[in-house]
């Protein structure tokens, strides 16, 4: 089950990490409309090269990542 938002009384949104194949990490907001069909938007953050420069940066969505898989939370819903 990923992370639901404390603010699902104004909208449904759901948190999620994924680990890419390549090793880069994937964030990703899911969100469900009026309609209940659940719409998503990541971003990746690539671990060598990429647009992000600064490693605490990598490291922190790494260690996210490894928490919200530890705690079950990467499970889509």
């Amino acid at each position: 089950m990923a992370i639901k938002s404390d603010d699902s009384d104004i909208q449904k949104t759901w948190l999620r990490t994924a680990l890419g194949g390549n090793g880069d990490y994937y964030i990703e907001v899911v969100s469900e409309n009026e309609q209940g069909l659940k719409e998503s938007k990541s971003v990746r953050i690539s671990t060598s090269g990429g647009y992000t420069k600064d490693s605490d940066v990598k490291v922190a969505v790494a260690n996210l990542f490894r928490a919200m898989e530890k705690a079950g939370l990467n499970d889509f819903i």
